[in-house]
């Protein structure tokens, strides 16, 4: 079975097989109800984890990530920072794929300068930053309860959240190199600013850059695809993930799971769930 190969983390949702799993109503963008409640699972459960140097808190600064180029990470980054930004957060996401840029139409944004400007020189961060439309205000969400999971899906008021994007700045094939000091700086002056910073970045088997984010990072995020996602991509992303350089891995969320299937399983209302691969030291 592909998924025992993927990591050894927690299994934080498995997503179901929506047609678009994100919206665009009225201009503003909007996660699929299919997906909504795994998704703020997603956030609760991370939440609720202890991250390094802090007392069960959210991790600041996280990078989604996967094993291959198609498996979802975009959109689990988009979803999740649209559910963030619901509960109250003020949410940064950096897009860091040069080469299948594809946040700008997810979320709604467009034109102005890049993180590729931003890198150069050319522009400053909050002048790259674009605002993510927010949808009309609604009631919050009091503690919902996620069953078979052990935690409480708790939203705060939906009017004081915030989405802002840095796009890629569009695709290019001779992108920066994302190893530059200027990222890192970037990255820690964003993580000031914000409560939570999400990095879209393409796999770092593919893109080799991708690695030194790994290390910039507080924490992991795993994004695996069901029929899609290779045995043997899985197993070195695993064996990449378990050098002691790198961010712990915070879980890994499965996407595009049939419905049948997530019944099958039992996990359309299993909370966690823990996968048998081990890694190394972790």
């Amino acid at each position: 079975d592909w998924i025992s190969d993927v990591c050894s983390s927690d299994l934080l949702a498995a997503l179901q097989t929506v047609r678009s799993p994100i919206k665009q109503l009225d201009g503003q963008p909007a996660v699929a109800k299919p997906l909504l409640e795994p998704i703020r699972r997603v956030m609760t459960t991370l939440r609720l984890r202890e991250a390094p140097g802090h007392e069960t808190a959210m991790p600041r600064v996280m990078v989604c990530t996967s094993p291959d180029a198609g498996d979802g990470k975009s959109t689990v980054v988009a979803a999740l920072a649209l559910v963030m930004r619901d509960a109250g957060q003020r949410v940064a996401v950096i897009e860091t794929d040069f080469r299948r840029p594809v946040l700008s139409k997810l979320l709604g944004v467009s034109g102005g300068p890049g993180l590729v400007d931003v890198l150069a020189g050319a522009h400053t961060l909050d002048e790259a930053m674009l605002a993510v439309p927010a949808s009309t205000p609604a009631p919050a969400s009091v503690d919902a309860p996620v069953f078979g999971g052990g935690a409480s899906t708790a939203l705060r008021s939906r009017t004081s959240g915030s989405v802002s994007v840095l796009l890629s700045g569009g695709a290019s094939d001779n992108p920066p190199s994302l190893a530059d000091y200027r990222m890192a700086d970037l990255i820690r002056s964003t993580s000031e600013d914000f409560d939570c910073v999400l990095i879209d970045a393409p796999s770092p088997l593919e893109v080799s850059d991708t690695i030194s984010l790994l290390s910039a990072a507080d924490g992991i995020l795993v994004v695996a695809r069901v029929r899609h996602t290779r045995d043997v991509s899985a197993e070195r992303l695993v064996e990449l993930l378990s050098l002691p350089s790198t961010a712990p891995v915070l879980g890994t969320v499965v996407n595009d799971v049939p419905i049948r299937e997530l019944r099958r399983s039992g996990l359309s209302t299993q909370g966690r769930r823990r996968w048998p691969l081990s890694l190394p030291g972790r």
